[in-house]
């Protein structure tokens, strides 16, 4: 496991041109790829665009805005299809122990540190600020004017600390009954559905643990939250496509989808059709409802 130590006491500084190293990727024309080899934790923000991450077996769909980390310990792919950005930064444990952070947080980050994160949902605002704390690191590092090093550890422990947010590790104060617990998420879910809050965004808000709302949903309705979250955007996508005389691109765009055929594919893995044979269907309907074809779109 990783140790990221609360400094307690004064260690010798280390040079931390040696010990990070980041890019930001730009518009890529084509598929692009990566291999991380281990050695160093990586931490990667998409900020727009989709790929994939694979490690360990096990492969990953990313649809931005999205933070994998990649523990020093493990190896990993990442393709980037084209027209995606975003910024890595690499990471030594070394560096990570020369962030200065109280002891709960930094607590909580060594139990990140030591697990892989592939394709965790963050805010946008959060890439786009994790996006530009790692340009202005490599940009500190690479120039290494009097003073960079110390600005480099200060926003180091910025970035360390929105990782610990992006975490489902906060910890809460309140202990809230199932009930109260279910009926809250469901209120959360109709409010931020169009923003694609994760799970563990939910359970932050709500200040429970992944596990314990994960529990309290599907005792209450016998689904997982995600299902439910899925369902409910899908119902809000049914409602449009039928009801608005909205593009399928704009229903897209309004629902927090940032690519009409990522939209696409959720509706019809939710549905069984696309959003066009949906609509095509519904008018259909319509028309032989009213007896006439003035409903035809």
């Amino acid at each position: 496991m990783h140790q990221i130590e609360t400094p307690l006491k004064l260690r010798t500084p280390v040079d931390l041109a040696r010990e990070l190293d980041g890019q930001v990727i730009e518009t890529t024309l084509d598929t692009a790829r990566w291999t991380l080899p281990g050695g160093q934790n990586c931490v990667f923000v998409l900020s727009a665009g989709a790929g994939t991450v694979a490690t360990k077996g096990e492969t990953a769909p990313l649809q931005a805005p999205n933070l994998i980390w990649i523990p020093a310990s493990q190896r990993a792919e990442l393709m980037l299809q084209a027209g995606a950005r975003g910024a890595w930064l690499s990471i030594s444990d070394i560096a990570l122990g020369q962030i200065a952070l109280p002891g709960n947080i930094a607590e909580d980050l060594r139990r990140f540190a030591a697990r892989p994160q592939l394709g965790t949902r963050i805010e946008r605002n959060v890439a786009a600020r994790l996006g530009t704390l790692f340009a202005l690191m490599t940009e500190e590092l690479r120039f290494n004017a009097s003073g960079s090093q110390d600005m480099v550890r200060h926003q180091l422990a910025i970035v360390a600390i929105l990782l610990w947010r992006t975490s489902d590790l906060a910890p809460s104060t309140a202990r809230p009954a199932p009930r109260t617990i279910v009926s809250n998420f469901l209120t959360m879910v109709d409010q931020q559905m169009r923003s694609h809050w994760t799970v563990a965004h939910y359970a932050r808000y709500l200040g429970v643990s992944v596990d314990r709302l994960t529990s309290a949903v599907q005792r209450a309705t016998g689904q997982t939250p995600l299902a439910l979250i899925h369902a409910r955007l899908y119902a809000e996508a049914r409602q449009m496509i039928e009801n608005s005389g909205l593009q399928i691109a704009e229903i897209s765009a309004h629902l927090g989808f940032d690519d009409p055929a990522y939209f696409s594919r959720f509706f019809k893995r939710l549905g069984g059709k696309s959003p066009r044979q949906f609509r095509q269907e519904a008018a259909l309907g319509q028309v032989r409802d009213g007896g006439s074809y003035a409903a035809w779109p």
